[in-house]
């Protein structure tokens, strides 16, 4: 019996191995934009994907050292973006320093690099070689950024699902492609800092930056990718907005209501706000030596992987230290190669910090940030209150959503002084503040489902079903006249003047048929008169 017994269980054990393995997927996910904190906010989703089993093969510019055996990269070896020293943003002036940022993305270098984004594709030796072997993926990630490259190349090459993924907000041309209804008079708009409630001036000044991305802008960059595959796919003919409506089956966005704000959900949106955040670890001996000793806390200041804060002029980086100096926290800044007149037991710094075990550090009280997307998650998670400084990007709708979820508060660069930078970290460890953000993280980690287990469940739905649940919203293959209801007032218009056509023709036949009737009327009498005569 005990024989049997343990054949019968042997046997159980290796049919779920086997059915297991059946049912892992081969998966392909393009991140080409070569800026790190992009990939870093999908990595751990890749890799506990390959932990669980399925095939990965990633695409981007930062593989990764020692991944799990089925995880593979392929280095697209792009040039790296030249990012421009803290001192250009002095002399910007805040008022205008999001139209700068929108200029530098749609006028500036953006098609250019849209362009050498694409070449890629087909010039990369690791890229063709994988064309050649002819794989088949069960579905495929895109990042959904500026470029289309990505999404066009997996469209043209392979037949799989698509899912795109962002490392932001959704993007301006994303919510026609997903059917979903954006209003710039109540939804915050990616490249402004005016929020969701923005003044008259900021509507009229959204509205025309959206309709300028869903048109000429996008345009623009649609050029770039028609000529480069043009040169190597001539007979594939490309509507990319056809090819994101039909093809991408689901979108994973990296926002969170509780931060970013309610907005407009589709079946096929999931939020993934958080993904890339593990478990804190504790700090180093050094670092927790100078934390510990501090008895006001500490506030953490950092400008994310690629500003600089050594390429700060002079006059403004001695605004910081007098700032420093006017409150009684400590300060860890994350600053490359700089010696400051100051009392070491003051500022500690470094090129690199863990980020995530300072921000959950017990002693930390508030955080200085660019306000990039991961940072302020970071700050959520933690609990902590955040100053935002926007240069670029999503930067400054960010701290727009930081402002209005009561996390924190933003101020310009071009605003910085001693005395404005230290009132505003005395705000932020205020208890008041202290408290708003222990509020936000509560509805940060209030969650139904493990973020990461979400978007895996999700990931395993549209490879089975190579579809998402349909969108309850407007369809995303309507027109613009569709969606305005102009068909609709058109058809109800041409209703209205039949009607009142015929009523018309009604009203005259009517007056002619009396009129008629009277004239008879009148003969007759004027007849039976002449009569009498």
């Amino acid at each position: 019996m005990t024989r049997y017994k343990f054949v019968f269980i042997l046997t159980f054990i290796t049919l779920t191995h086997v059915s297991y393995h059946v049912s892992a997927l081969n998966i392909l996910a393009i991140v080409s934009m070569n800026l790190k904190s992009h990939y870093m906010a999908f990595q751990t989703l890749f890799r506990e994907l390959a932990i669980r089993g399925h095939t990965v093969t990633v695409i981007n510019n930062f593989p990764v050292i020692n991944p799990p055996s089925n995880l593979k990269f392929i280095n697209m070896n792009a040039p790296s973006p030249n990012m421009p020293p803290i001192t250009d943003f002095e002399s910007i002036s805040s008022s205008f320093s999001h139209l700068f940022n929108f200029y530098h993305h749609f006028m500036g270098v953006g098609p250019s690099n849209i362009r050498t984004d694409c070449e890629l594709f087909f010039t990369n030796k690791d890229i063709n070689i994988l064309r050649e072997k002819g794989d088949q993926f069960d579905v495929i990630f895109v990042e959904e950024f500026m470029s289309d490259c990505g999404l066009v190349f997996a469209a043209a090459m392979y037949d799989a699902p698509i899912i795109g993924i962002t490392s932001h907000t959704l993007l301006p041309w994303s919510y026609p492609r997903l059917g979903i209804p954006f209003n710039v008079g109540s939804n915050a708009f990616y490249f402004s800092p005016a929020g969701s409630n923005p003044s008259t001036y900021r509507k009229v000044e959204s509205y025309i930056m959206n309709v300028y991305v869903n048109s000429i802008g996008r345009w623009q960059i649609q050029r770039s990718i028609f000529e480069v595959f043009n040169k190597y796919l001539p007979n594939i003919a490309l509507d990319v907005e056809k090819i994101a409506r039909d093809r991408i089956k689901m979108m994973f966005v990296y926002q969170h209501y509780s931060i970013t704000g309610a907005r407009l959900l589709t079946p096929q949106l999931l939020e993934i706000g958080g993904i890339h955040i593990g478990k804190h670890k504790p700090v180093a001996e050094k670092i927790e030596k100078f934390m510990s000793s501090a008895k006001h806390g500490v506030v953490y200041v950092s400008f994310g992987s690629y500003l600089r804060a050594n390429t700060m002029s002079k006059n403004k980086m001695e605004q910081f230290l007098l700032a420093f100096k006017k409150i009684p926290q400590k300060v860890l800044w994350k600053v490359d190669n700089v010696t400051f007149p100051i009392d070491d037991d003051k500022i500690l710094t470094s090129n690199w910090f863990p980020q995530l075990d300072i921000l959950c550090h017990p002693k930390v009280m508030a955080f200085v940030s660019h306000g990039g997307m991961l940072s302020i998650s970071e700050a959520a998670h933690c609990g902590k209150p955040i100053l935002t400084i926007p240069f670029f990007g999503d930067q400054f709708s960010n701290s727009a959503a930081v402002a209005e979820s009561g996390l924190g508060s933003t101020m310009y660069f071009d605003q910085i002084n001693a005395d404005s930078l230290a009132g505003a970290i005395k705000h932020l460890t205020s208890s008041k503040m202290q408290q708003n953000a222990q509020n936000v993280s509560k509805l940060w980690h209030d969650r139904p489902m493990n973020v990461l287990d979400s978007a895996i469940y999700w990931t395993e739905y549209v490879a089975r079903h190579k579809a998402a649940p349909p969108s309850p919203l407007s369809s995303s293959n309507d027109t613009w006249f569709q969606n305005s209801l102009l068909d609709v007032y058109s058809i109800l218009l041409g209703l209205i003047m039949v009607i009142l056509f015929v009523v018309y023709l009604i009203c005259k036949i009517t007056k002619l048929v009396l009129k008629l009737l009277i004239g008879l009327f009148k003969e007759n009498k004027q007849k039976k008169k002449n009569k009498r005569a």
